[in-house]
């Protein structure tokens, strides 16, 4: 692997990606991923995604699906993730 010099910019960090072979981007995006800063910003937004259902939960907002609705939601889940594929992110709970 190729070290740059001293990199003190988060512009100057993307550049030097860029300038990195692809087998050395995976190998840097395995050790960012795999780092104690990324796991433990992932288990934050886990934690407050977590607190927000709950919160829904308790105040009510939430919905039952049963055999007669629940191909429905399948259908506008589908939906969401093919528009998310295409670019246009569309998110209906928030």
């Amino acid at each position: 692997m190729r070290y740059v010099g001293s990199v003190s910019t988060l512009e100057e960090i993307k550049a030097a990606t860029k300038r990195l072979k692809p087998d050395e981007q995976v190998e840097l995006f395995n050790w960012w991923v795999q780092s104690d800063t990324f796991k433990a910003r992932q288990l934050a937004a886990l934690k407050r995604e977590l607190a927000v259902g709950i919160d829904q939960l308790d105040q009510g907002r939430y919905r039952t699906y049963d055999d007669t609705n629940v191909m429905q939601l399948a259908e506008e889940v589908g939906k969401s993730g093919r528009e998310r594929l295409k670019g246009g992110r569309k998110n209906p709970s928030r």
